[in-house]
C-alpha cells in the first residue's frame, strides 16, 4: 500500500484543491517527460508483446489486462451503434428524415423470391399500382348521395389530385362514388365529340384519312360543340336530379345495390340512407409512402378545419394497406425504444434481488447487487445496441417482427455474465487467478451456451419468409454479440469493481424438488410422455393456422381502427386482383384477328365478375361496371343533347343514330352497355355488329378519362383487371372463397384468359401455407444441428441426445399450451420451436455438463441438479422479466406469442430439473448409464467386464473424481 502514496500521488487525505493541483502538475511532468522515440518502440513491439502475454497469462491475463481501457473502448463502440439502433431517432431525426432502421412492413415481403403469388403481384405492377390509400368516409347527417357531401369528396379528391391522368402529382387513379358520378356527368361533350370523331372517320374511304371530308366535317362540327360543353356537363358534382339519375343506374331491378355501388357506398344501419363511403387513392409506388401520408393526413385535417367537416357530421380517416404499412414501419421501433427500458429496469430489479442475498439468506446486501447488475447487465445492453446498431449501420432491410429481438437479447444475455461471476465468486486466490479459474471453466460452458443458443435461432434464417429469417439472423448475431462483449466486459467490469460474493448452500425447495425424479424416475417419465402424446394427438389438431395480418399491425392506431371498420362495414380491406388477358379493344380493318370481337371478350369478362360475386365475403368490379353505370344523355342543364345536335350541319342520313341514341325519348335510357348489346337497336341498321360495337368501344373509351380507363384497363387494351374485395376473414374462410374465385377464373371462356387472383387475401393464403413447412423444418434444423453440436463437445452422441431430450420435450408441449390458451399458428408463434430450442437447451447443458464433469452416478446427479436449482429458477425469473414487457407493445399477434413463451420457458426449466434428471437416474438403475455405460466405469475402478459393481462404488467414483467442486 506504501506505493499508493509515492512519487507524484497526492495522499487520500489531503484536501481536494490540493489534490488536483497536484494530479495537474503531475500529468504535466508526463506530457513533458514524453518520449515520441521510446512511444513508437512500445507500438512497433505491441505485437510480441501481446504474444508474450498470451504465453505467460492466457486468454484472460490479456483480455484483463488494461480493465478500464477495455470497457471504455466497448462503452465508446456502443454509442456509435445506439446511434443507428434508432434509439435517438425520436428527438435527433427532422421531418423527412428516414430512420435508423430500415423497417418493410409490406405484406409481400413474407412471400420467398419467384413463389407464384409475388410473380402474379409482378405482373399486375407492370401496368398498374398496387399501393392503395383509403379515406374512410363517414357521415351522420347526409346521405352519401346528397350533394354537399359530394362535393366535401370532390374537393378532397381535387386536393389530392389535381391534375387528371397526369403523373406530374403523387396519385396515379382515385376511385369513389364521387369519380364515377364526375366522370358520367363530364362523359356527355366527351361522348359526343368522340362520337362525332369516330363517324367522321368511319365514313372516310380507306387509305384517304389524311385528306377526308367527313373527318373535316367532324372536326368543324366539334369545334362548334366546344361552346356546348359547360352545358352539357363538366368534371364536377351535377345538380341532385342528376346525382340521382346516375345512381340510380347503380341499382339493379329489384332495388339492391350493384356490386359496384356496394364496393363505394354503404348503408351501414338499414335505414336506407348511405351513410358510409370510400374514396380508393393509387399513389406512385416509387415515392416516399411515409412523405405521401404525412402529406395527406395534413391536408385532410386542413380541409376538416377550413370546411368545418366537424358541424357537417362529416369524418373522413385515412386507412388502407399503405397507411397500416406505414403504420406497423413506424409504431413498431417507435414503441420499442418506449418499452425497452422497462424491461432494462425490469431485468436490473431481478438481477439486484437475486444478488443482494435477499432470497438465499434474508440478510441485504444492495452494494453486492447492483455491482451484479452491472457486471451482468451492462454487456447485455450494450449487445443489444450494437446488434440493432449494425442492423441500422449496415441498411439491412427489416420487418416488424424483429421488433421481438431486444427483450429476448435482454432476458438471455445476462445469464452469460451470471455465471462468470458466480464462478468468480467461488474460486480463490488473487483476483486475476479467481478470473483465470473462471473463465477456463465456465467460459468454456458460456461458449458452448452460446453456440447451441445461435443453432435453435440460426434455423430460422432457413424460412422461406424474410421477416422471420431476419428475426433469426437478428437473434442468432446478437447472441454472437452478447458473447464477445461477455467474454471482454464482465471479466473486467468484475475486476474494476472488485466483485466478492458469499457462497450460499442450495435452497431446500430445490433439494426436495429433485428429490421426486430421483426417487421415481419412471413416474416423471411417463407423466411426460403423456402430456406429450396429448399434445401431439389432440393438442396439433385443435391449434388453427391462421395469418391475421390485422393482428399484426398497431391497436389503437387510426388507420387500423378504421381499417377494422372498413372490413366490417363493406366486406372488405382485402384488396385483390383478377388480371384478364384479352384485347377489349377492336379493328377490323388490320390483320389482327384476335381484335375483331371485343366485346364478345367484354361478356366474358362480364360474365365471370357476375360468378365472382356469387362467391361468399366477395366484392367484383371491372371496366362493364363503368359501361352500365354511364349514360349517353346525361346533362346538368337540362338541355337535351339531341336538340343542339339537330342544330349542327350533319348530314340527315348520319343523324340516325345520334337521335336514336341522344334522344332521351328514344333511348329510354340507354347506357353504354345497352347499345353494345344490340347496336342495331339504336339506329346501327346498316353496321355489321362487330364494326358498330368497335366503333362505340371506341366511342367509349374516348369518353373516359385516361386516369379512370386506365384503372381498369391497361394502355394498348389487352389486359383488364378486375377488383376484388374480401373482409379480413379467419384464414380458412378467406382460402374457401380465394379457392372459388381461382375456379371460376381458370374457367374463362371464350379468347380471354384470366390468372388467379393476386392481392392481399392470396398472399396470406400462401404465406400460411408456408409457415407449416418452415415450422418443422426450422425446428428439425435446430434440434438436430444442436444434438450433433454437443455430440461433439461431449464426445458422446447418447449424451448429447439425453442433454436435448427436455428442450424436444418442451417444443412437443407447445401445441398443448398453444390449444389451452387458444392460440393460433401466426407469423409470429412460428418461430417458438426454434426460440425455445435456443433459449431452453442451456438449462440442460448447465446440468448435464455438471454431471459429466463429475464422473456420473446418481449421487452426482442429484447434487448437479440441486446446486444448478438456483441458477435455472433466477434464468428463467430474469428471462421472463425481460419479455412481460412485450405485453405493452398493443399489436395482436404479439401478445399470445409472449404467452406461449414465457409458459414453455418454465416448462424447459422445469422439464431440465426434473425430466433430466428423472432420464439419467433410469439410465443408471438401468445399468446403461448416461454416458460411456457401466463398462467405462468398471474399468474406472479396475474391474473385469464380468464383475460386478454396485452403485454405491460408482457414486463414490465420481464425487472423488469432481473433488465436489463446482463445475460452473
Amino acid at each position: 500500500m506504501a506505493d499508493e502514496d509515492s512519487g507524484d500521488s497526492p495522499r487520500r487525505d489531503t484536501p481536494l484543491s490540493q489534490r488536483i493541483g497536484a494530479l495537474i502538475e503531475h500529468g504535466r511532468k508526463k506530457v513533458t517527460s514524453f518520449n515520441a522515440k521510446k512511444a513508437w518502440g512500445a507500438v512497433k513491439d505491441a505485437p510480441d508483446q501481446f504474444k508474450r502475454d498470451w504465453q505467460r497469462y492466457g486468454a484472460t491475463g490479456v483480455i484483463t489486462k488494461f480493465p478500464i481501457a477495455t470497457v471504455l473502448v466497448f462503452m465508446m463502440i456502443t454509442c456509435f451503434f445506439a446511434y443507428h439502433s434508432g434509439f435517438v431517432d425520436g428527438t435527433s431525426l427532422k421531418p423527412g428524415d428516414d430512420p435508423s432502421l430500415n423497417v418493410n412492413g409490406d405484406l409481400e415481403v413474407y412471400l420467398p423470391d419467384g413463389s407464384e403469388v409475388s410473380e402474379a403481384i409482378k405482373e399486375v405492377e407492370k401496368d398498374w399500382s398496387t399501393n392503395v390509400m383509403i379515406i374512410y368516409v363517414e357521415s351522420s347527417d347526409f346521405n352519401i348521395t346528397d350533394r354537399p357531401l359530394l362535393n366535401e369528396m370532390h374537393i378532397v379528391e381535387d386536393t389530392l389530385n389535381p391534375y387528371l391522368s397526369d403523373r406530374s402529382d403523387d396519385v396515379i387513379y382515385v376511385l369513389s362514388l364521387s369519380t364515377v358520378i364526375k366522370e358520367v356527368n363530364s362523359s356527355a361533350p366527351r361522348v359526343l365529340h368522340a362520337f362525332i370523331t369516330e363517324l367522321g372517320d368511319e365514313f372516310c374511304q380507306q387509305g384517304s384519312e389524311d385528306d377526308c371530308f367527313t373527318a373535316d366535317i367532324a372536326k368543324s362540327t366539334n369545334e362548334q360543340l366546344y361552346e356546348f360543353n359547360d352545358t352539357l356537363g363538366g368534371y364536377g358534382i351535377p345538380t341532385q336530379p342528376t346525382i340521382n339519375f346516375i345512381v340510380q343506374e347503380m341499382y339493379e331491378d329489384d332495388g339492391s345495390p350493384t356490386p359496384g355501388l356496394d364496393k363505394l357506398a354503404r348503408d351501414t344501419d338499414g335505414d336506407q340512407v348511405l351513410d358510409r363511403a370510400v374514396i380508393i387513392v393509387a399513389v406512385d409506388e416509387e415515392k416516399s409512402a411515409k412523405e405521401i401520408i404525412s402529406e395527406t393526413t395534413k391536408k385532410l385535417e386542413e380541409l376538416s378545419e377550413e370546411r368545418g367537416w366537424e358541424s357537417m357530421g362529416l369524418q373522413m380517416t385515412l386507412t388502407g394497406p399503405v397507411p397500416i404499412t406505414n403504420a406497423v414501419t413506424e409504431f413498431s421501433f417507435k414503441l420499442f425504444w418506449e418499452i425497452f427500458p422497462i424491461a432494462v429496469v425490469l431485468v436490473a430489479l431481478g438481477l439486484f434481488v437475486f444478488h443482494s442475498d435477499v432470497l438465499q439468506t434474508g440478510s441485504w446486501r444492495p452494494i453486492q447487487g447492483m455491482k451484479v447488475v452491472i457486471i451482468a447487465g451492462l454487456p447485455t445492453l450494450c449487445a443489444v445496441f450494437w446488434t440493432l446498431g449494425i442492423i441500422g449501420w449496415l441498411n439491412y432491410e427489416v420487418t416488424m417482427t424483429v421488433i421481438i429481438v431486444g427483450p429476448i437479447l435482454l432476458a438471455l444475455g445476462v445469464s452469460y455474465g451470471l455465471h462468470i461471476t458466480n464462478r468468480y465468486a467461488e474460486e480463490t486466490g488473487t483476483k486475476d487467478e479467481k478470473m483465470r479459474g473462471a473463465l477456463s471453466s465456465t467460459g468454456k460452458a458460456v461458449f458452448l451456451s452460446a453456440v447451441t443458443t445461435v443453432i435453435g435461432f440460426i434455423s430460422l434464417t432457413f424460412t422461406p419468409m424474410k421477416p422471420i429469417a431476419t428475426v433469426g439472423l437478428a437473434l442468432s448475431g446478437g447472441i454472437v454479440v452478447v458473447y464477445i462483449l461477455t467474454i471482454f466486459m464482465v471479466p473486467n467490469l468484475t475486476l474494476i469493481l472488485d466483485l466478492r460474493k458469499p457462497k450460499h448452500p442450495p435452497l431446500k425447495v430445490f433439494d426436495a424438488s429433485v428429490s421426486v425424479p430421483i426417487k421415481w424416475p419412471s413416474a416423471v417419465i411417463a407423466v411426460f410422455m403423456a402430456a406429450i402424446f396429448i399434445s401431439a394427438y389432440w393438442g396439433q389438431d385443435n391449434v388453427e393456422e391462421n395469418i391475421d395480418l390485422l393482428g399484426m399491425a398497431p391497436e389503437g392506431e387510426q388507420s387500423v381502427v378504421k381499417m377494422k371498420q372498413y372490413s366490417s362495414e363493406f366486406e372488405a380491406g382485402q384488396v385483390g386482383m383478377v388480371l384478364v388477358h384479352g384485347n377489349v379493344s377492336g379493328d377490323k380493318d388490320d390483320d389482327d384477328p384476335d381484335n375483331n370481337d371485343p366485346f364478345g371478350n367484354l361478356q366474358d369478362i362480364d360474365k365471370l365478375e357476375r360468378n365472382l360475386n356469387t362467391v361468399q365475403f366477395t366484392t367484383a368490379v371491372s371496366i362493364v361496371f363503368l359501361m352500365k353505370s354511364a349514360s349517353f344523355h346525361v346533362n346538368i342543364s337540362g338541355t337535351p343533347i339531341w336538340n343542339i345536335i339537330d342544330t349542327l350541319p350533319i348530314p340527315d342520313n348520319a343523324k340516325e343514330p345520334f337521335r336514336v341514341l341522344f334522344d332521351r325519348d328514344v333511348s329510354e335510357d340507354a347506357s353504354f352497355w345497352d347499345v353494345l348489346e344490340s347496336p342495331d337497336r339504336y339506329g346501327f341498321n346498316a353496321w355489321d355488329t362487330e364494326r358498330a360495337q368497335i366503333f362505340l368501344l371506341d366511342v367509349f373509351y374516348r369518353s373516359l378519362t385516361d386516369e379512370t380507363r386506365e384503372l381498369f384497363v391497361s394502355s394498348d387494351y389487352k389486359r383488364s383487371l378486375i377488383y376484388v374485395d374480401m373482409p379480413f376473414l379467419p384464414v380458412a374462410q378467406t382460402t374457401e372463397s380465394v379457392e372459388r374465385v381461382n375456379e371460376y377464373s381458370s374457367q374463362s371462356d371464350g379468347d380471354i384468359h384470366s390468372e388467379s387472383l393476386t392481392g392481399v387475401a392470396a398472399v396470406a393464403i400462401a404465406v400460411n401455407e408456408l409457415i407449416v413447412a418452415s415450422q418443422w423444418s426450422s425446428l428439425g434444423f435446430a434440434v438436430i444441428l444442436t444434438i450433433l453440436t454437443l455430440a461433439i463437445v461431449f464426445r458422446d452422441i447418447r449424451y448429447a441426445f439425453w442433454t436435448t431430450s427436455p428442450v424436444i420435450a418442451t417444443v412437443a408441449l407447445q401445441w398443448l399450451v398453444m390449444w389451452q390458451l387458444d392460440v393460433s399458428l401466426s407469423l409470429v408463434t412460428v418461430m417458438i420451436g426454434s426460440i425455445l430450442v435456443g433459449v431452453g437447451v442451456d438449462f440442460s447443458i448447465h446440468i448435464a455438463n455438471r454431471i459429466k464433469e463429475m464422473g456420473g452416478g446418481i449421487k452426482a446427479i442429484r447434487e448437479a441438479t440441486v446446486s444448478t436449482g438456483m441458477s435455472l429458477f433466477e434464468a428463467a425469473t430474469v428471462t421472463t422479466l425481460g419479455l412481460i414487457t412485450a405485453y405493452r407493445i398493443p399489436i395482436p399477434e404479439i401478445k399470445p406469442f409472449v404467452s406461449v413463451i414465457i409458459i414453455l420457458l418454465w416448462i424447459a426449466a422445469a422439464s431440465a430439473l426434473v425430466l433430466l434428471p428423472a432420464i439419467f437416474v433410469a439410465l443408471e438403475k438401468s445399468g446403461v448409464g448416461a454416458f460411456g455405460g457401466t463398462s467405462a466405469m468398471a474399468k474406472r475402478l479396475g474391474l473385469g467386464m464380468n464383475t460386478p459393481v454396485h452403485s454405491e462404488q460408482l457414486d463414490e467414483v465420481s464425487l472423488e473424481s469432481s473433488g465436489g467442486q463446482d463445475a460452473w
